[in-house]
C-alpha cells in the first residue's frame, strides 16, 4: 500500500470540501465542527486530507511529541478499517505511534472488532461532549430547570435588554467582552491559551464560516454573545459562549434565546467539555445533559493485521 496522504492546512476555503464528510457523518462529537477544526488550529496545527472518499484529520501541534489523528470519516457509511491500515501505515513511516483522538465508545467498538486487543485506550478527564435536547434548552421545562427558568424571569425583570444575531457588522464589536473576560479570569479562560485568538479567527471571518451567534445586550451595551455552528445534520456546536457575571442570569438568558434561534432541525445541543474544570462541569450538568459523550483516545500497541 503506497503512504500517499498529504496534508494540507485548514483554512476557511476548505469548509465546504471537510463539511461535505461531517455534516453527513454519525458523528456528535465537537471536534467534528468545521468551526473547531479551523479556529483551533492556531493551537493544534490541524490539517486534512481527503483521499480515497475519505477524510483524515490530523494534529501536529508543538505540544505533542508526534502527530494525533481524529477517527477518519468515510463519505458513505461503511467500515473504516482500510483508513485505519493507511494512518497506521503513516504513523510506522514516521516512526511514531499511532494514536487516535476523540474516540467514542461506538468507535471504540469498531476498533476492538477490527483489531482485537491491538489497542490501549485512555480516558482523559473533563473530555466528555455535553448533549442536550434543543428543546428543553428552549422550553427549560420541568422541575429540575426551575432554577433555570427563574434565571431567566430576574433577568428579564431586572434589565432592558435586546438580543441580536452576529453579523459581519457586529461581529467584530465582541471582542471587547472577550478581553474582559480573559482579564477576569486568567488562567481559567476555558483553559486554553489560545481562545482569544480563536474566538477573533471566528469573528472575522464569520460569515464565510457559515457561523450562527447571538449578541444580549443590556442599554445597548454587550454582556454576552455566542457563537455556534451544526456539526451533522442532527447536532448542533455551541462552541463559544461568554458573558459578564456582573449581570445576573446572562449566562441563563444567553443559552435560552441562542437555543431558541437553532433550526428544529437539530434534535441536539452539543455544548462541548468540562476541560477538568469543576465549575465549568456543574455548570453543564445543572441543565441536565441528554448525553455526556466519552471521547477517549486509542493508541495502536500491537500488530493490526486486515
Amino acid at each position: 500500500m503506497m503512504n500517499d496522504l498529504l496534508f494540507r492546512p485548514i483554512t476557511p476555503e476548505a469548509r465546504e470540501e471537510i463539511t461535505s464528510f461531517t455534516l453527513h457523518s454519525y458523528g456528535q462529537i465537537c471536534d467534528l465542527a468545521f468551526a473547531n477544526l479551523y479556529g483551533w488550529a492556531v493551537k493544534y496545527e490541524t490539517s486534512y486530507c481527503i483521499s480515497d472518499e475519505t477524510l483524515f484529520i490530523r494534529f501536529t501541534s508543538p505540544q505533542r511529541a508526534h502527530p494525533a489523528y481524529l477517527v477518519p470519516i468515510l463519505r458513505e457509511e461503511g467500515c473504516v478499517s482500510q483508513a485505519i491500515l493507511r494512518l497506521k501505515e503513516t504513523a510506522e513511516a514516521g516512526s511514531y505511534p499511532l494514536v487516535l483522538m476523540g474516540v467514542t465508545p461506538l468507535c471504540r467498538e469498531r476498533l476492538e472488532t477490527f483489531c482485537p486487543h491491538a489497542f490501549t485506550f485512555l480516558e482523559s478527564e473533563g473530555n466528555a461532549d455535553y448533549i442536550y435536547l434543543r428543546e428543553k434548552l428552549v422550553t427549560l421545562s420541568g422541575k429540575a430547570l426551575q432554577s433555570k427558568r427563574n434565571h431567566v424571569n430576574k433577568f428579564e425583570k431586572s434589565y432592558d435588554y435586546t438580543f441580536e444575531p452576529i453579523t459581519g457588522e457586529n461581529a467584530m464589536e465582541c471582542m471587547a467582552l472577550e478581553r474582559t473576560w480573559l482579564r477576569e479570569h486568567g488562567s481559567e479562560a476555558d483553559g486554553e491559551d489560545k481562545e482569544e485568538e480563536v474566538i477573533h479567527r471566528l469573528l472575522t471571518h464569520f460569515e464565510e464560516l457559515q457561523l450562527s451567534g447571538g449578541i444580549l445586550r443590556v442599554e445597548g451595551k454587550i454582556v454576552a454573545f455566542t457563537i455556534g455552528s451544526p456539526i451533522n445534520e442532527t447536532t448542533f456546536g455551541v462552541h463559544i459562549e461568554k458573558a459578564r457575571r456582573d449581570y445576573d442570569g446572562a449566562f441563563t438568558m444567553i443559552n435560552k434565546l441562542f437555543a431558541a434561534t437553532i433550526p428544529e432541525q437539530y434534535t441536539y445541543v452539543n455544548r462541548e467539555e468540562d476541560l477538568g474544570i469543576e465549575g465549568l462541569r456543574q455548570a453543564k450538568l445543572s441543565y441536565k445533559p441528554e448525553i455526556i459523550l466519552p471521547k477517549i483516545a486509542a493508541i495502536l500497541r500491537h500488530e493490526c493485521n486486515e
